[in-house]
């Protein structure tokens, strides 16, 4: 398989995300993106795509030995530097965070084990005997600037799109405060016991 990246003309000269690239060019702690997922591949043999503000970029590795990263290091690496992936296990699309919550990702109505914990996923919670509403300015706090959290009062469930591992956490907070309140009432009898 060929390692493809995306790169529109033009976008590679003016790269989204490091302005102090030049800085960063000399420093070893630092590698450019496109180098680093060109090593993944050639291990994995996965194809990758990368969106044109990501092809660019340098990220920081902090002590870590490019040659020793594989696939799952690879995502974690990325996370951390503000990019999130995307795909199968043939082709994976690298983007920045920031789009994170628009991407077409698994949804999910309960916990899958088998995803991994830096996977983008949407999980939809319902909520039985509290008021999602008022969980949302609660449990936002808890989720990265890239993350979404709304609830859908008709039904009084939540929708979370976040890293597989986060929502794992926020969920089970959801589930405890949920336990925890004093029985179904509707969200103006919650708001009526908090004045």
């Amino acid at each position: 398989m060929n390692l493809r990246i995306a790169v529109a003309a033009g976008l590679l000269a003016a790269p989204m995300f490091s302005t102090a690239a030049d800085d960063k060019a000399g420093d070893p702690t630092y590698v450019a993106l496109s180098e680093l997922v060109a090593q993944v591949h050639r291990k994995t043999n996965r194809d990758f795509i990368l969106e044109p503000s990501a092809a660019g970029a340098r990220i920081s590795l902090a002590g870590m030995d490019p040659e020793r990263i594989d696939y799952p290091k690879l995502l974690v690496v990325l996370r951390y530097n503000g990019f999130v992936t995307i795909g199968d296990k043939e082709a994976v699309t690298i983007l920045p965070d920031a789009v994170g919550r628009q991407l077409p990702t698994p949804i999910l109505t309960g916990d899958d084990p088998k995803i991994s914990d830096e996977t983008v996923i949407t999980r939809i919670v319902q909520v039985r005997n509290a008021c999602a509403a008022q969980m949302v300015p609660v449990l936002r706090p808890l989720m990265p600037q890239f993350a979404h959290l709304a609830a859908y009062p008709p039904t009084n469930t939540l929708i979370l799109v976040d890293h597989a591992d986060n929502i794992r956490r926020v969920v089970d907070v959801v589930e405890r405060i949920d336990k925890a309140a004093p029985g179904k009432l509707t969200c103006a009898e919650f708001s009526k016991l908090g004045s």
